[in-house]
């Protein structure tokens, strides 16, 4: 039937450019006209849809398809109060036409009025042949409502309609997700598996849902299914693999991770984690050989950087750490990150003029965590840049306003500033709070801390 239907249009557009090329006038009847046109419409090429329209029309002016097909090209324009003009003469010729309502929800939709849209499918439906079409967009407009329920509802008739529509499952595990309604999607899935026992895309699906039931034995079975299915299903490996590895099957994980490489192109992702299997194993030089893989493959891959970063650092090497953090910031400078990371590493180094830069652009990237804001502190501390270390005090006290460890970082900065009432006005709220303050902190300010103790005492 489709064949017939693409010989069809390939006759009708030939017969159709043969036209345009000798500018002669042949006649089409509308049916003719209509595959055209959406032949036009389907391959973007509008333009050539809109004089087809055009001639169109021009020999068939009353024909409610062709002015349907009118009215979409409008709507891909943008002219919707024209396209809401038509579609009400339409209305008036053919009041049971589905295809007009469901217009009118897309122009109601495209103007954010998605309750008129929906009222307007309703309409569709009392007219529609093909309900699962409307139901689809009954469903889309409550999502975009975020009313997770209705959509849930119309998506599960459509999926059961057909059941191989992998982007309404999608969308249906999308709102089933939202309500956590995994017990649902169990059952949803599980209907779809009597229905088509090898259907390794529902056998994925329901293994992740059991990870959100915490029945990993389950999802490890499903997964297992999903292969079985379809023995070059990259994704049921990986999720496997992810299973097993925090199962602590870290050598069955790796195997699982290896298959999935085998049957495509390298991927960092899967070059990474096989690293980090291999450093939880303590096989330290497979683990940088990975890592280096990763990041050889795609040297944008983020997680690939950090994985060797941190390697270092979890061993005590921050030169090596430092030396990866540098090659990595020279690739992408706005990744928080890294900047972070490059914080941490020159502070420890000594290096606290390019720690204090690194401190700030972590914050202006939006890491406001209480700690970044200390070290940065005792970073200008360190530099006995006081009056910027006071500013930063003051800014992390807005975020933390009860911090009594920023209360002595400020009061000591103001002292050595000579400014003692400020200097009084932070102390006060550190006695205030009568909190030990950590004795690391203390020799930060040695006289400060002996204020701070002998008020203790009193």
């Amino acid at each position: 039937m489709y064949r017939e239907f693409s010989q069809n249009a390939d006759a009708a557009v030939s017969r159709f450019e043969q036209m345009l090329k000798s500018n002669q006038l042949y006649f089409f009847d509308a049916s003719e006209f209509e595959t055209i046109i959406q032949y036009y419409i389907d391959t973007g090429e509008i333009n050539l849809a809109k004089k087809a329209l055009e001639m169109a029309i021009n020999q068939h002016p009353f024909h409610s398809d062709l002015l349907l097909l009118k009215s979409e090209v409008m709507i891909f324009d943008g002219q919707m109060e024209e396209a809401s003009v038509l579609l009400d003469t339409i209305e008036e010729m053919e009041p049971s036409n589905e295809e007009v309502y469901i217009q009118k929800a897309t122009i109601n939709s495209k103007q954010k009025n998605h309750v008129a849209a929906i009222e307007y499918l309703y309409k569709a439906l009392d007219f529609a042949e093909d309900l699962s079409e409307v139901w689809c967009l009954l469903a889309m407009e409550y999502m975009v409502l975020e009313n997770y329920t209705e959509a849930k509802n119309y998506f599960r008739r459509c999926i059961e309609v057909d059941p191989d529509d992998f982007q309404v499952l999608y969308n249906l595990l999308f709102c089933l997700e939202y309500l956590k309604a995994h017990e649902e999607a169990v059952e949803i899935l599980n209907g779809l598996l009597e229905k088509n026992p090898y259907n390794e895309i529902a056998w994925l699906e329901v293994g992740k849902q059991y990870l959100q039931l915490d029945k990993k034995e389950e999802a490890l079975g499903a997964f297992d299914f999903a292969i079985i299915s379809e023995d070059t299903f990259t994704g049921a490996y990986i999720e496997k693999a992810k299973l097993l590895e925090s199962l602590g099957h870290i050598n069955n994980a790796i195997e699982q991770y290896e298959c999935a490489l085998k049957l495509e192109d390298p991927s960092s992702y899967l070059l990474v984690r096989i690293a980090h299997c291999h450093e939880a194993l303590g096989n330290e030089q497979l683990a940088v050989q990975f890592f280096k893989k990763g990041i050889n493959h795609d040297p944008s891959y983020e997680k690939a950087w950090t994985g060797i970063i941190d390697f270092y650092l979890n061993k005590g090497q921050n030169d090596k750490a430092h030396y990866y953090c540098e090659k990595a910031l020279q690739i992408n400078e706005n990744y928080l990150a890294y900047w972070k990371r490059s914080a941490l590493l020159n502070k420890a180094l000594g290096r606290y003029a390019e720690a204090e830069i690194a401190f700030q652009n972590t914050i202006e990237l939006g890491n406001y965590e209480l700690s970044v804001w200390m070290e940065w502190i005792d970073t200008l501390i360190f530099l006995n840049e006081w009056e910027k270390a006071t500013s930063i005090g003051q800014q992390a006290k807005e975020f933390y306003p009860e911090q009594e460890e920023l209360d002595f970082r400020l009061a000591g900065c103001f002292q050595q500033l000579g400014k003692s009432i400020e200097m009084e006005y932070y102390l006060q709220n550190i006695n205030q709070k009568n909190n030990a303050i950590d004795e690391a902190l203390l020799e930060l300010f040695p006289t400060l801390a002996k204020k701070i103790q002998s008020s203790v005492r009193q």
